[in-house]
């Protein structure tokens, strides 16, 4: 599909190319030509007025008009007067002088310019009526043109083939940019593929197992509830895990819709970081693992509350789950001059650097088997890191394979005062 589309762009930018190029010769073209006749109708109006003033006498030299292009070729003219007869002329070409006398029977009052053709070679002429001595006369002034017309197909010509030259240079970087493009559509595209698969298979497996289980109870209908409480805790379980899921998928597509709203007020962050210790220390107890803190107390911030303690709880319950038994998890909040750090320090599994690129994707799990026995289903620190971004904040990673890792949530300091209404952003919250 994308290689359909790539190919559709570059023939739309080809074809645009194309008209451009076009257009572009024609104006160019328009230019030179209107140039060319302009500055050649001068020559012959300059050229008429040295003849009148010579009183159709002929010059030995070529009239210098300061036009190199019209004066390398010269001029050729005929004078008549008033009963058409010639009086004074210059001409190489005789066929000029019954053309000539074809315009000068036709009574004009206004000087004109006219194009003619004599033997194959085209003329502009300038037909000039003017009175001497109470006489009338004719003045013509004849010059070739083929030199500028052969100036602008030599203009055309050269344009034409550096457009052709340049279309076959831009195609295949047309190609390549229109493929660049594209990538990060085909990204998002394929990461929503992704996710889709992701989410119908993290979906199916408790569904299988609340169908297995229901199957099961049906064929004990005669037994009592009591006797059938493990298949009934099984649905119950799954059905929390289920719930849990659609929760998540629920808020990402709010935060992908820009409508999770992120209410900001101020609050004692190190108090939340307090209870979030008090909440997992149960969950690391039953792990065996020591769970400590680190808290600076006393610790003002502006932000929204239940979303930050989700974000912390998030790397907090990734932590107790990826600490083997008997290891070690410290949750710090410290306070420097321009941001707050919460850090979740653990003596678990640890990251590679390829791992700690992807760790934030969804659905990502450091386990390449995807086991469930952790629980969760790899969207927590993608949504946590969502949360200390819309606080203007980031999640830094560092981590050592099997020694253990540190998250760091580094959120901006912020003295603003919680009455300040443009202060507060208030939305649609997810519940």
């Amino acid at each position: 599909m994308f290689k359909e589309i790539k190919r559709k762009i570059t023939m739309f930018n080809t074809l645009i190319l194309v008209i451009f190029m076009f257009m572009f010769i024609f104006l160019l073209g328009f230019l030179v030509n209107w140039s060319l006749t302009l500055s050649g109708e001068m020559y012959l109006t300059t050229v008429a007025k040295e003849i009148i003033s010579n009183n159709g006498q002929t010059t030995a030299q070529p009239i210098n008009s300061g036009d190199s292009v019209h004066d390398k070729f010269g001029y050729q003219f005929i004078m008549w007067d008033s009963s058409h007869v010639v009086k004074s002329m210059k001409v190489e070409d005789r066929n000029l002088i019954m053309l000539g006398y074809e315009l000068a029977i036709e009574k004009k009052d206004a000087p004109q310019f006219n194009l003619l053709i004599s033997d194959n070679v085209e003329y502009r002429v300038y037909t000039l009526p003017y009175s001497n001595n109470s006489n009338d006369y004719v003045l013509q002034v004849f010059q070739q043109i083929s030199t500028e017309r052969s100036i602008i197909a030599y203009v055309i010509s050269f344009l034409f083939l550096i457009g052709l030259g340049s279309i076959a240079v831009l195609i295949p970087i047309s190609y390549f940019l229109a493929g660049k493009s594209l990538q990060p559509i085909k990204d998002t595209f394929e990461d929503q593929k992704k996710f889709i698969a992701n989410a119908s298979h993290e979906l199916r497996t408790p569904l299988t197992v609340i169908q297995t289980n229901v199957e099961v109870l049906k064929l004990k209908e005669d037994e009592q509830i009591k006797d059938n409480m493990k298949w009934l805790n099984n649905i119950a379980s799954e059905g929390e895990t289920m719930a849990k899921l659609i929760s998540e998928l629920l808020l990402l597509a709010q935060a992908e819709n820009q409508r999770l709203a992120i209410d900001k007020e101020v609050f004692d962050i190190s108090s939340m970081c307090q209870q979030m210790v008090e909440l997992m220390t149960e969950l690391a107890n039953e792990k065996e693992i020591e769970l400590s803190e680190n808290i600076s107390p006393g610790i003002q911030y502006r932000g929204d509350e239940e979303r930050l303690k989700q974000a912390v709880r998030i790397l907090v319950d990734n932590a107790i789950k990826y600490t083997p038994v008997g290891g070690k998890v410290q949750l710090c909040l410290v306070q420097g001059k321009r941001h707050l750090v919460i850090e979740v320090k653990d003596t678990g599994i640890g990251l590679t650097d390829e791992e700690k690129a992807k760790v934030f994707s969804r659905f990502y799990r450091v386990d390449d088997a995807r086991n469930r026995e952790t629980g969760g289903v790899g969207l927590g620190l993608n949504i946590a890191d969502y949360i200390v971004k819309k606080h203007n904040g980031k999640i830094k990673i560092d981590s050592i394979p099997n020694k253990g890792s540190t998250f760091s949530i580094v959120l901006p300091k912020s003295n603003q005062k919680p009455d300040s209404k443009k202060n507060n952003i208030k939305g649609d919250t997810l519940k």
